[in-house]
C-alpha cells in the first residue's frame, strides 16, 4: 500500500515544498527538470533518491503472462501497462525496484479554488523494500504535520473548522495547509482535495454560491 501525504498549498507556499525535497535529495526522474522550478499546474512527476539507488522501469513491452496471475505483481503490471499505452512516449518506473516518490502539484481550478497537491510512496512494504526511503517518508509527515491540519476523518467525521470550505472526496485522511493556504481558508476560501470526482466538485461549487 501506497503511503500518501496530502496538502493544501499556493504558488507561495510551494517553495517550502520544494526546498524540504531538495533538503532531503530528491531528484526528479526527467533530468532536464529541477524541483524549485516546476510549476504548480496540477502536474505529476516522479522523484527518486540517488544516494538509495538509480530509478529502475518497467518494460516497454509488459507481458502480463510473465507475471502469477491475480498477484499484487500482476495487478501492478495491468496498470502500468494501461498506463503505458495512455503515455507511450513515457517510461514507467517500477516503484518497487526503485526509490521513488510521487509528485501531485497543486493549482488553481477555474480560477478560484487552490487543489491539493501530495507526496506518496508507492512502494509496497516501504519499510521492508525500502527501510531508507521508509526514514524519507517518516520525515516528511513530521515536518508536513508541523502545519495547521485543516481536513482530518481518520476517526470519523472531520471536526475541523474548515469543513465546509472543503470540497473532499470522504476518502480517510489527513491534510494541513501552508502558511498562505491556512491564510486563505481563515479568510474563507473554499479549497478541493485532487481526489475529488469532477461530480462532487461541481455539488461543492453550488453549495458555496449559497
Amino acid at each position: 500500500m501506497a503511503t500518501l501525504h496530502t496538502w493544501f498549498a499556493t504558488d507561495k507556499d510551494f517553495p517550502l515544498i520544494a526546498d524540504w525535497l531538495i533538503d532531503a535529495s530528491a531528484q526528479p526522474v526527467d533530468a532536464a527538470l529541477k524541483i524549485d522550478d516546476i510549476a504548480t499546474d496540477g502536474s505529476e512527476f516522479v522523484l527518486y533518491f540517488p544516494a538509495l539507488g538509480a530509478p529502475e522501469f518497467w518494460p516497454d513491452q509488459i507481458n502480463l503472462a510473465d507475471y502469477d496471475e491475480n498477484t499484487t505483481r500482476w495487478k501492478q503490471a495491468v496498470l502500468t501497462k494501461i498506463g503505458a499505452e495512455d503515455r507511450p512516449q513515457r517510461r514507467m518506473i517500477d516503484p518497487q525496484k526503485s526509490p521513488a516518490a510521487g509528485l501531485k502539484m497543486p493549482y488553481l481550478r477555474d480560477g478560484q479554488y487552490w487543489v491539493s497537491g501530495s507526496l506518496w510512496f508507492p512502494t509496497s512494504n516501504l519499510k521492508k523494500v525500502f527501510p531508507e526511503l521508509a526514514k524519507i517518508c517518516g520525515r516528511f509527515e513530521r515536518w508536513i504535520r508541523k502545519f495547521p491540519t485543516v481536513f482530518d476523518n481518520r476517526k470519523g467525521d472531520n471536526q475541523t473548522t474548515f469543513d465546509r470550505q472543503i470540497c473532499h472526496c470522504n476518502i480517510v485522511q489527513c491534510i494541513n495547509a501552508l502558511p498562505d493556504a491556512y491564510s486563505l481558508l481563515n479568510d474563507g476560501a473554499c479549497m478541493v482535495d485532487y481526489m475529488t470526482s469532477d461530480f462532487t466538485y461541481q455539488g461543492c461549487t453550488k453549495r458555496w454560491q449559497y
